[in-house]
């Protein structure tokens, strides 16, 4: 009998079968377990592993590469570090730069290829006046051409959390509460990280309370 399920469902419905070589995105979040499971799966232990450290939100995600790689293929992975940006323009850039430098020193920010002309900006609303703000934002994109966000802390309506927009882009995000956002210890950095980084064109940031020193540059 002729099996008519797809290469996927195959792979999956067999225990035992393998890959020549497999290719690994966000490779930041997986666990131990999780590339013992990625060995077992590819004997040949050939893959291309694409990540970002400073975007790293699970607890049991790698904390260095070597510290996940060298016990599986020592002396025999390369690392390459991907420079150039060109999604996040100069200008949102800085300020994402300007979080990573505060926490997670180590890491080299990408350069941006491009500049968009456009300023991040930041306003301080009160509670009354923060779900208008977040509607007058919404109504000013929408008679825009291209796609917008609106990136909050869990829970806040009208916004969806950091970790939903992750790998995703929009031509404009608001950035809402990043103080509440930053508030959730390392994780938190992480998340704001994402959130600054997903636009293409412009920034803004809603906030009640002090901005955080991280943004303090913003206009």
């Amino acid at each position: 009998e002729r099996d008519h399920r797809d290469l996927a469902e195959r792979a999956a419905a067999d225990r035992e079968w393998t890959y020549r070589h497999v290719v690994v995105d966000e490779a930041q979040e997986l666990s131990e377990m999780d590339w013992r499971v990625l060995m077992r799966r590819c004997p040949s232990r050939s893959f291309t592993v694409v990540g970002d450290l400073a975007q790293r939100r699970s607890v049991a995600g790698a904390t260095s590469w070597g510290a996940m790689l060298d016990r599986y293929v020592p002396g025999r992975w390369l690392y390459r570090s991907l420079s150039m940006n060109y999604r996040t323009p100069a200008e949102i850039m800085a300020v994402a730069a300007a979080l990573l430098a505060e926490f997670a020193p180590d890491a080299q920010p990408p350069e941006s290829v491009r500049a968009c002309g456009i300023q991040p900006w930041s306003r301080r609303v009160t509670s009354d006046e923060l779900r208008s703000a977040i509607e007058e934002f919404t109504s000013a994109e929408a008679e825009r051409e291209g796609t917008s966000v609106v990136i909050g802390p869990p829970g806040m309506p009208g916004t969806v959390t950091a970790s939903e927009t992750k790998g995703l882009e929009y031509d404009a995000v608001l950035v809402v509460q990043p103080e509440r956002i930053l508030a959730d210890g390392p994780r938190g950095a992480s998340d704001l990280y994402v959130a600054l980084t997903r636009a293409t064109q412009r920034l803004g940031v809603l906030h009640q309370d002090p901005l955080p020193q991280a943004l303090s540059g913003l206009g």
